[in-house]
């Protein structure tokens, strides 16, 4: 079964949200819960726009599969279904396993066939810039928002190394509005006082946590752009936790019933001017 999102364009005047959708690794399984109770509310959605977790859950929701339909794919993948180590090249682990694995998930090969307009945000390695990728190979691009720099080697696209779009929009509302031009941005961040206390001990370690302070600068200058903040509650699970699939579930569905007074709110008003 496939979900059908209310036919709209967006930057339009008809009522519905532009979603922006955070990185946070396996918590980004909270996504498909926020996602569930907003379709289970018959919250419209006019565009998604998605950084590394996010998107994968955005492109997946874009291609019009239903949040429950999400959260199975969710709580029955682990992380050797997606990646396999190798011998250090330009990261540790290569990306072609997770590019398979979306091919296979997703319903949709390209941009121009999804049913919501996507953004798949991803960060230019030379210039640090955002890259909002909105059209060409679906499954390529959102390879390119999740290739967290040491740990995933860049993807190589239209002459440019790119890597994971926390780097420079860890939250993407810019995307949401600028590029998709959503008039009323909800951003979903699944990382709400999550930042780890970190084991500094190898030179892996202190890039990642290095990498992951970076990210958190960019979530707090993007989320104050946003219309409405819906904050899932990450304390206690680590980012590789995928064993926590159910409990996350709960907390983004926690959170998105929270923000339904709100959310139903900023939908009764005007469009933001610009």
């Amino acid at each position: 079964m496939r979900y059908n999102p209310p036919e709209m364009s967006p930057g339009s005047d008809r009522p519905g949200i532009g979603l922006a959708l955070s990185g946070g690794a396996a918590r980004g399984i909270a996504h498909a819960g926020v996602l569930e109770v907003l379709a289970a509310e018959g919250i419209p959605v006019s565009a998604v726009a998605g950084t590394s977790a996010g998107a994968i859950v955005g492109a997946l929701f874009a291609a019009g599969v239903p949040p429950g339909e999400i959260a199975r794919i969710a709580l029955e993948t682990g992380w050797l279904d997606l990646f396999r180590p190798q011998l250090p090249r330009a990261g540790i682990l290569p990306g072609e396993g997770l590019e398979r694995f979306l091919e296979r998930m997703l319903p949709a090969r390209t941009f121009e066939e999804l049913r919501l307009p996507f953004a798949a945000v991803a960060t230019d390695l030379e210039t640090g810039r955002r890259v909002d990728i909105t059209a060409g190979p679906l499954a390529r691009a959102v390879l390119a928002s999740c290739s967290l720099p040491v740990l995933l080697e860049p993807v190589k696209s239209g002459g440019r190394l790119l890597v994971d779009g926390g780097v420079s929009s860890q939250i993407p509302v810019r995307a949401a509005r600028e590029t998709l031009g959503a008039a009323r941005v909800v951003a979903v961040d699944v990382n709400v006082g999550g930042l780890e206390r970190p084991s500094l001990d190898t030179a892996l370690k202190i890039a990642v946590h290095l990498a992951l302070l970076w990210t958190a600068r960019t979530a707090r200058e993007e989320a104050r752009l946003a219309d409405l903040l819906v904050g899932v509650d990450a304390r206690g699970i680590a980012l590789h936790d995928l064993t926590r699939g159910e409990e996350l579930l709960r907390r983004g569905r926690a959170a998105a019933r929270a923000s339904l007074p709100a959310i139903r709110e900023l939908l009764g008003s005007s469009p933001a001017a610009g």
